[in-house]
């Protein structure tokens, strides 16, 4: 077996940027004029992004848990697990289409706190807020799938029902009350965040671009989850376990972190095709190194940090990249030990620590930092060529082209600094 190609971005088919669909929004004057775009000074801070998302998100959970309440008292738990469960996280997603959107040309700030600015403020939180609820979703399930027992440091919600019905003295498995409750609240998230999405559009004005994004959005993160599954229960030594590794990181986790969100909010902002590209060309291998540091934590992570136990990623048998490219350098002997492992739960420190001993010696951790500093460096070349004089190369041509997105100084070190903070989870 050999080392997956797609070290370097644009190598492989889940490395292309996505395939943007047509805007029907009006674009940009500077698009219709072929005047150069406008150059975007700055960008939002993560911190303002995330408490204008928060305030509409509470807001549109409150609303929500009242409706479950008024069918049935028993239906208040729906509406509490919700709030608790989307309270705080990093809110990535969010921020990302926030920028989107001003990368595009958005106007977020323009005018008075109220009025037409009030109204893109609050349409551009829900929107994102949707987001968050579609994340939520598919890590409820995703936890109860992986059999998790905690989520950011607290019991997974599949755990916190469990609880709920040995408290409540319920006949019955409490496991499988815990796992079918939390299957039906993931799939309500869902429903909600469709919902909110909605409710977005009366602000920020019906796009059928996003519409279409947000459609890619969702049938990219299930079908990226499905394969997931299928990864799991693949011998090691399968010809294609790299492809398939890179299939999941980038289908489940690396476009609907990162691209995806960032092209929402550009179709929201009205972006036209060549914007989209761009951003597009930004934000798949940011977001490839952001799951790439993700499956490294998953191995040999702080669990103070991660939420998560030392070696969770073993236990629970993920088929990422880093355990592709372990595969593909240790001796027969070495994978058959792995292999076994690999999806044990009952693993003992020791077994895991070994685990992870092979995954270093063999070269493999090594490939996948390799593999995250390509890919940061190419999302980072793309921001300085936004940050340049405005001229860039066409891929196909290699001919000189005015690049469709322009910042200013502050908005380039937001924009880089935001990079190396998900490649290398630094502050």
């Amino acid at each position: 077996m050999t080392s997956h190609r797609s070290a370097t971005p644009g190598d492989s088919p889940e490395s292309a940027p996505s395939a943007a669909p047509s805007s029907t929004a009006a674009p940009s004057s500077s698009a219709a004029t072929g005047a150069p775009p406008a150059v975007v000074e700055s960008l939002d801070s993560p911190e303002s992004i995330a408490a204008e998302v928060s305030v509409q998100l509470e807001a549109f959970l409150a609303e929500k848990a009242a409706e479950f309440e008024a069918i049935s008292p028993d239906a208040t738990a729906i509406g509490d697990a919700l709030i608790e469960f989307t309270r705080g996280g990093k809110r990535i997603r969010p921020v990302l289409l926030w920028w989107g959107f001003q990368l595009a040309g958005g106007d977020v700030r323009a005018g008075a706190d109220t009025g037409p600015s009030a109204d893109v403020i609050a349409g551009l939180a829900q929107a994102a807020g949707s987001l968050e609820l579609l994340h939520a979703a598919a890590l409820i399930h995703d936890d109860v799938i992986d059999n998790s027992d905690t989520r950011r440091g607290r019991p997974a919600l599949h755990r916190q029902f469990e609880a709920r019905h040995q408290r409540s003295g319920f006949h019955g498995d409490g496991a499988s009350f815990g796992v079918s409750a939390s299957i039906v609240i993931g799939d309500i998230c869902l429903a909600l965040s469709e919902e909110l999405f909605e409710r977005s559009q009366e602000s920020l004005g019906d796009s059928a671009s996003a519409r279409e994004l947000r459609a890619v959005v969702r049938r990219d993160v299930m079908v990226g989850q499905y394969l997931d599954v299928l990864a799991e229960v693949i011998p090691l030594g399968d010809a294609r376990i790299a492809d398939r590794a890179w299939e999941v990181l980038s289908f489940k986790s690396a476009k609907y972190s990162v691209e995806q969100p960032l092209l929402l909010g550009a179709a929201l902002a009205g972006a036209d095709d060549r914007q989209l590209a761009e951003i597009s060309a930004f934000g798949l291998p940011l977001g490839q190194a952001f799951q790439l540091r993700d499956d490294v934590l998953g191995i040999a992570g702080d669990p103070e940090a991660t939420g998560k136990p030392a070696g969770d990623d073993i236990r629970e048998g993920k088929r990422t990249v880093l355990i592709a490219e372990t595969a593909s350098r240790i001796p027969a002997d070495r994978l058959e030990v792995l292999a076994a492992r690999l999806g044990d739960p009952d693993l003992t420190d020791a077994e895991v620590a070994e685990c992870v001993g092979m995954i270093t010696d063999s070269g493999g951790l090594a490939a996948v930092e390799s593999f995250i500093a390509d890919k940061h460096a190419h999302a980072a070349t793309i921001v300085d060529t936004w940050a340049g004089d405005g001229a860039a190369t066409d891929s196909a041509t290699g001919a000189a082209a005015s690049a469709p997105v322009r910042i200013g100084p502050a908005a380039q070190e937001r924009l880089k600094a935001f990079a190396r903070a998900l490649s290398y989870r630094s502050s």
